[in-house]
């Protein structure tokens, strides 16, 4: 069963407890209600990760980034993880909130910028991050976060791009993806 918004929690506690002197109050919909608000307030997350450098060709068009371990140990089914094509899939409608975070260094001394850009069902968001480089060798952290509500599955990729294609080394990457609750989600 779908997570249910701080709302339909607040609804349910209306209609399951009408007034006692009824006796509709049951054990059966008292063990339903507080089931939904903890699955409500539950942490959720998935992870994709990058430990060690890895190289990448970076193109001047957008390029999935590729992770190296995904996890969805902690996700209750709420999410499915592809490390190799850098995609979290969200299989249920809700807010998530996302943090990325990568040390990239530079192939070259010539200026090259790398932009780092959230994707949800194909589309870019507005979330993303630049940054330019100068010297070769040089390694540069950088991190950002985003948030995206989605009404059913949606699939989040990390896309990277380069003002002139050249190969990068990536490390100590991350992008994890955290189901927060909210009070609607409509």
């Amino acid at each position: 069963m779908a997570r249910k918004s701080l709302d339909q929690m607040l609804a349910d506690l209306l209609t399951a407890f009408p007034d006692q002197n009824t006796k509709f109050i049951t054990p059966a919909i008292l063990r339903t209600y507080f089931d939904d608000l903890i699955k409500a307030l539950r942490p959720s997350y998935a992870l994709l990760r990058r430990d060690t450098a890895v190289a990448q060709a970076v193109t001047v068009l957008p390029i999935p980034l590729v992770f190296t371990v995904a996890d969805v140990t902690a996700s209750q089914g709420e999410y499915t993880a592809n490390a190799s094509v850098g995609r979290i899939t969200r299989l249920d409608a809700g807010t998530v909130n996302f943090q990325f975070a990568a040390s990239v260094s530079s192939p070259s001394n010539s200026p090259r910028t790398l932009t780092f850009s959230l994707y949800k069902n194909g589309v870019a968001t507005p979330f993303r991050q630049s940054q330019t480089f100068n010297v070769i060798g040089e390694v540069i952290s950088l991190s950002f976060p985003a948030i995206q509500f989605n009404n059913g599955v949606a699939n989040y990729d990390m896309y990277v791009e380069s003002s002139v294609a050249d190969t990068f080394t990536f490390s100590n990457m991350g992008l994890v993806a955290q189901t927060i609750p909210v009070n609607n989600y409509v």
